[in-house]
């Protein structure tokens, strides 16, 4: 249970950053051109994605949400290069917090694994 509730902290952070980040990273570059305004729009869809993923939860299928975390961890991670993003801090953003999502679902699925005793 411990690890769940880890879990959606780290994609509720995750989320709030992804959706405030665009303003604090790219200060007012946003309104100078389509491309980076893009990349914002495209940052907030995935923190609210995040906040979703985070309150998602249902007690018979808990890996469901794990499953679905990882895979849009993994997803973040190819964002920039599926997109094309056009602020390397952005590409660096989604990519390190994607990496976050990812190692936070595979430490609840290891820790949900049983332990063999040889």
């Amino acid at each position: 249970m411990q690890n769940r509730e880890a879990f959606r902290w780290t994609f509720t952070a995750s989320g709030l950053w992804l959706i405030l980040s665009p303003f604090m990273l790219l200060g007012g570059q946003s309104a100078l051109g389509n491309a980076l305004v893009g990349d914002a729009g495209l940052l907030i869809l995935s923190g609210l994605l995040a906040l979703t993923v985070a309150g998602y939860g249902h007690n018979k299928h808990y890996l469901v949400q794990t499953y679905l975390g990882v895979s849009y961890g993994l997803f973040l991670v190819a964002a920039p290069w599926l997109f094309g993003f056009t602020e390397p801090v952005t590409a660096w953003n989604a990519g390190v917090v994607g990496t976050a999502l990812v190692l936070a679902g595979l430490y609840v699925v290891f820790q949900k694994m049983p332990k063999y005793h040889a």
